[in-house]
């Protein structure tokens, strides 16, 4: 694929991170970015603790949702959503960062070459 991070074409310049072991704290942040969906889960649960309040037939079709822990439940996993999402954003700027300087980089080569 041409436009994918593992094309190799002659002069494309891509931050390729390496395939050693990651350090144990770059571990966690991926894994926590990786949560960064579960805010969407925690919204659906809303909805259904919601329906689950204002419709009988939704209340006796889902009882596991009448325990107090569901709301604090949803409401962890929007917060947690809503961290991920914010490292993750993070993580991508920083690689976007990196590809740039390299872009300068490269740039600063190919214009001194012309100049000589």
């Amino acid at each position: 694929m041409g436009g994918d991070h593992h094309s190799h074409k002659k002069g494309a310049v891509v931050a390729h991170q390496g395939h050693g072991k990651a350090p144990l704290a770059q571990q966690l942040l991926r894994l926590f970015a990786a949560l960064r969906h579960l805010g969407s889960l925690g919204y659906a649960l809303e909805v259904l603790l919601e329906l689950a309040h204002v419709s009988k037939r939704a209340h006796r079709a889902l009882p596991f949702l009448h325990k107090p822990w569901m709301h604090v439940l949803a409401i962890v996993m929007v917060l947690t959503g809503h961290l991920a999402e914010h490292v993750h954003q993070e993580e991508e700027n920083h690689h976007q960062e990196t590809r740039l300087v390299a872009l300068e980089r490269q740039l600063a080569q190919a214009q001194s070459k012309k100049a000589a």
